[in-house]
């Protein structure tokens, strides 16, 4: 049986180091290349021929998920096995979004790791539908709540005004949303508001 080349990319040394190690005597696994830069990542897969990429999803705080059509061009075709420690709904149906091949917390047996890279080259691999909300500690988070939560974050420095006009709705609107957010998570500021969905995962 041919080896499924594979290159592993992760922020973490560490976890790097430990997954590689983790294959070195594998008969059916030969990790090629390891990153800890998403840079040089990028170069790399724009050139190389292999069959999977092992991609963590927050790399330093930035997320790598943004970067997936630099990362794997129309041109090639190998597999994205996205890891992330935020193991929950969210997170995974984000990485369906991107057309990530198949989603993977780290908290998940190492052990298991030859199964899930070896499934990841199924014909039979297909990805679950992508569900317009998403249940979070017993709430249901839609589409446009999570555009706000995530908006209120990257525009902390905007007015109200502001970030009405950037996701074209009007600022009573945006106001509303927010009410109906503080009611969700219990929280009684934007702030706090923020901080519960980085907490939770919801912004990355």
């Amino acid at each position: 049986m041919k080896q499924i080349k594979i290159v592993i990319a992760d922020d973490s040394r560490f976890f790097v180091d430990a997954l590689a190690n983790h294959f070195s005597d594998n008969k059916k696994i030969d990790v090629v290349a390891t990153f800890i830069d998403l840079n040089e990542l990028i170069k790399y897969t724009n050139n190389a021929i292999f069959d999977v990429l092992v991609l963590d999803i927050n790399f330093k705080g930035v997320n790598s998920l943004d970067y997936i059509d630099k990362i794997r061009p129309e041109k090639k075709s190998f597999k994205i096995i996205s890891l992330t420690s935020l193991n929950n709904s969210f997170m995974k149906r984000e990485s369906l979004k991107k057309q990530v091949d198949v989603f993977v917390g780290k908290d998940s047996d190492i052990e298991k790791f030859e199964e899930i890279i070896v499934n990841s080259l199924s014909a039979n691999n297909q990805k679950k539908e992508i569900k317009t909300k998403i249940h979070f500690d017993k709430i249901d988070f839609t589409d446009r709540k999570i555009e706000i939560l995530k908006a209120l974050y990257k525009h902390s420095d905007k007015t109200s005004e502001q970030i009405a006009e950037i996701l074209n709705i009007t600022e009573n609107s945006l106001k509303s949303h927010k009410r109906q957010l503080f009611e969700m998570t219990n929280t009684q500021n934007t702030t706090d508001l923020v901080k519960y969905g980085i907490q939770k995962g919801l912004i990355i």
